[in-house]
């Protein structure tokens, strides 16, 4: 069994590499056709009326919550420190940051699990509940590999990434308890979903926050699972690297995002997990690998893959990390 077994929505972002895309049925935006924003939270998009209302379901759970932000970060104040940021509004704002956020949900997945077996392990990130925090930024200069500011891709850089005491965290401000329990409803749906996997552990709630915007903090929520039992000779094997083979995965996740090569899941390829970046393809931003094989992989292709694999310590190529990774060896 592998890590996307409990990934919701890993089907939909491998089946089209487009950024901009329907929320229900996955279909991209391209010139011919514009994707339509709910209008509850005016954040969610989607490609027709029958998707919408199919998705009602689903989105209803969080469409409250994100209705309250954007009501309140719509504030005309908040529009002029967002344009301070670059950003017109708090719609474009948004838009980045799902954008964002959807390009390197991979390589998020992959650091918040990786800090979750730094960490103890998943019965340890469960009991007491933790959080993963990322601190996010918005990217100040360019470089050859990363030539756009525009990119959606690489706008925003990973600052500071932890692993936290839910409770403790819960404590931190006058309304942060009262925004976790409105996320009580799309938290138990993603339980239910789950609730019959043989391997399911819990979930773990991911929270970005934005160290100039402190209020815009937005939070996603991972399935984990437990270790596949038939990998257990494999994983006491690996016991006596194990560290430094996280370190390296960190450093594959970590820059994946900040370096700019965003790795994502492929169907059908002969390795599942290849590097990438995004271009401008028909109004959207879109996906597209660096290679179709990890072997085809020769210096000078991408700057800031080339620094990455030059911190890797454990002797294991990149696709070897990835595959352990996937198949749940090291939870």
């Amino acid at each position: 069994m592998s890590i996307e077994d409990c990934w919701e929505g890993l089907s939909v972002a491998n089946a089209n590499p487009a950024l901009r895309r329907c929320r229900e049925c996955g279909r991209g935006q391209d010139e011919g056709h514009r994707l339509q924003r709910c209008t509850g939270c005016f954040l969610v998009l989607y490609c027709s009326k029958s998707c919408q209302k199919t998705g009602w379901k689903t989105h209803k759970l969080s469409c409250g919550t994100d209705a309250t932000a954007t009501e309140r970060l719509s504030d005309p104040e908040w529009n002029v420190q967002m344009r301070t940021l670059g950003f017109s509004n708090f719609s474009s704002f948004s838009d980045v940051v799902q954008q964002w956020r959807d390009a390197n949900g991979w390589a998020i997945h992959l650091c918040a699990s990786v800090l979750v077996m730094q960490g103890g392990g998943i019965l340890a990130s469960q009991n007491p509940q933790k959080i993963v925090s990322l601190s996010l930024t918005r990217r100040r200069s360019v470089t050859p590999d990363l030539p756009s500011s525009r990119n959606p891709s690489t706008m925003l850089v990973v600052e500071d990434l932890r692993l936290l005491d839910l409770e403790e965290s819960l404590t931190k401000g006058p309304d942060l308890r009262a925004q976790w329990e409105r996320g009580a409803p799309a938290r138990a749906a993603k339980r239910e979903k789950y609730a019959t996997h043989p391997l399911f552990a819990g979930i773990l709630p991911v929270v970005f926050t934005f160290d100039e915007l402190p209020a815009a903090a937005a939070t996603i929520y991972i399935a984990q699972c437990h270790p596949n039992p038939g990998t257990r000779p494999f994983a006491e094997q690996l016991a006596p690297i194990r560290d430094t083979i996280l370190e390296d995965l960190m450093h594959l996740g970590m820059d994946s995002i900040n370096a700019g090569f965003s790795l994502r899941a492929v169907l059908g390829a002969s390795e599942g997990v290849l590097p990438g970046q995004f271009v401008r393809s028909h109004g959207t931003w879109t996906w597209q690998q660096l290679f179709s094989d990890w072997s085809q992989y020769r210096r000078g292709q991408h700057t800031g893959l080339d620094q990455t694999i030059d911190k890797l310590r454990s002797g294991f190529t990149p696709s070897t990390l990835l595959e352990m990774f996937q198949c749940l060896v090291l939870s």
